[in-house]
């Protein structure tokens, strides 16, 4: 059975392009397609949200289940999704902040520091990578600051990429101060994200 393919727009199992396409054009699809994927992720969330808030009595213990069938995104990451935007409501939102920068200020418990890193990311002239970010939030979770370079290496000096008790130490110290502010969605996300950890785990 032959598939067909739209021109210049994507179809159901790829997208095809003219002969010549001028280059601005090229990239100005990636760009659309950029902004897509990010409004994408707010509107999953904002959608799962929703749904479990208004239509509790409706809506089975499967929901994520049907959604993940619904939508191709695994469960895990919509469980993830739907926590970004139960934690940060839209009103708190900054737009040109990326969702991953949303979503590791959304991994801290406290709802006041979760806002004041956001405004502080808000004033910021460049924004951090990921990885900067994450790590900055558990060195100082109440105190909005970015690590320095300098700290960075320091840290990867101190305690080698081979030291796991400095990340288990951490992994113990978040769980503590966040799982009892967690509800059964959160919970559920983080079970699904731990599964490798308690096979390894098992081997004890």
């Amino acid at each position: 059975m032959k598939t067909e393919l739209t021109q210049n727009g994507p179809g159901e199992v790829g997208m095809t392009f003219q002969a010549e396409l001028p280059f601005e054009e090229w990239r100005e699809i990636g760009q659309r397609f950029g902004e897509a994927t990010k409004r994408f992720s707010w509107a999953l969330g904002d959608w799962l949200v929703y749904g479990g808030t208004n239509f509790k009595k409706r809506i089975s213990s499967e929901m994520f289940e049907e959604a993940e069938k619904t939508t191709g995104v695994d469960r895990a990451s919509l469980l993830a999704l739907a926590t970004v935007c139960r934690r940060i409501p839209m009103e708190k939102r900054i737009a040109h902040l990326s969702f991953e920068h949303h979503q590791a200020v959304a991994s801290i418990a406290n709802e006041e520091s979760r806002f004041g890193w956001l405004q502080f990311l808000a004033g910021k002239d460049s924004q951090p990578s990921k990885k900067i970010l994450k790590l900055s939030i558990s060195c100082s979770p109440k105190e909005p600051r970015l690590i320095t370079k300098e700290e960075y290496e320091g840290r990867k000096r101190k305690f080698g990429s081979d030291n796991y008790i400095v990340h288990l130490t951490r992994l113990l110290s978040v769980l503590r101060k966040t799982l009892p502010a967690m509800d059964e969605d959160e919970r559920a996300a983080l079970r699904a994200d731990t599964k490798d950890l308690k096979r390894l785990l098992e081997l004890l």
